[in-house]
């Protein structure tokens, strides 16, 4: 089959890819470049049963869970960091709404290497002697090499259906380039996914990508659908071009200290407005977008 030319397509296009009771990962480290314009625009298709494979996450988990899109997270940590707890992810799993399968940070990503390259496990040392092993044995077990007799963790594939990511820019053809080259754990969930949809601040010419292709991050062949969204990782930060809006989350934990107040801040704030731009102005507009931008200078 040839390859598509234009990869190009809207959010809500990208978002209609998202079949129910698929299991996708999700990019970025906690508060930073996480692809939060797509997770708006899959929330609001109300897709169910996903699998939510995020190394280190919080908002974006929060969002899928609110819209109901959520049956299980499989993650190494999520949280708000200093703002808090995720209110409605710590709600869901307390209530029997959502399971969470927990690993460390490490050894999820071996699960996800082991996917990326086909084999039966990837080994480690790391998570001998915890429960971890004993939590998830269908998918950790503890192993010993026939010619040392060490013991080792051997961690099983975890493949994703989909992976989504954002960056500063892309090509039509789906170069993609994170811009400084920090990809954080997101190369990982990308060569561990069939399919992967990119949200980048801008695009950008080819020509540009073939004047320096050391630069590309994720080449053409490894990415399925670009999206264009300007500030499509906010409220957490894209570096270098603007910081996480702390304004909007001390707001965000401010309001569910009260069912009505957060069911209000989700419809004026997040699911009502109708299109990225009017989300955009919904929580600030241009002056909330130079304040953040500012942080980085």
């Amino acid at each position: 089959m040839a390859e598509a030319a234009n990869k190009i397509r809207t959010l809500e296009e990208a978002a209609a890819q998202i079949p129910d009771g698929a299991t996708i990962g999700i990019g970025g480290l906690s508060m930073n470049a996480a692809p939060m314009a797509f997770v708006r625009a899959l929330a609001k298709r109300k897709v169910k049963d996903l699998t939510v494979v995020a190394i280190v996450a919080g908002m974006p988990v929060e969002w899928l869970v609110q819209a109901g899109c959520v049956k299980s997270v499989i993650s190494g940590l999520l949280s708000l960091e200093g703002f808090g707890l995720a209110p409605r992810f710590r709600a869901a799993v307390q209530s029997g709404q959502i399971t969470m399968e927990e690993y460390s940070e490490h050894t999820l990503i071996l699960r996800l290497q082991a996917a990326a390259y086909h084999v039966p496990y990837m080994p480690t040392l790391a998570g001998l002697g915890t429960d971890m092993i004993g939590l998830h044995p269908e998918t950790t077990r503890e192993m010993r090499d026939p010619e040392s007799g060490k013991a080792f963790v051997a961690c099983t594939p975890l493949p994703l259906d989909y992976a989504i990511v954002h960056a500063q820019e892309a090509d039509s053809r789906g170069n993609v380039r994170v811009d400084p080259k920090l990809v954080w754990m997101d190369s990982e969930v990308v060569k561990a996914a069939a399919k992967t949809i990119v949200t980048v601040e801008r695009i950008a010419p080819e020509a540009s990508f073939v004047a320096a292709p050391h630069r590309t991050t994720y080449p053409r062949f490894t990415v399925d659908t670009v999206v264009e969204a300007p500030w499509g990782a906010h409220p957490t930060s894209n570096f270098p071009t603007y910081g996480y809006d702390g304004d909007f989350f001390r707001s965000y934990v401010k309001a569910h200290t009260d069912p009505e107040a957060a069911e209000a801040f989700y419809a004026e704030r997040i699911s009502g407005p109708e299109t990225h731009g009017r989300y955009l102005d919904a929580n600030g507009g241009a002056k909330t977008l130079l304040r953040i931008a500012r942080r980085t200078m």
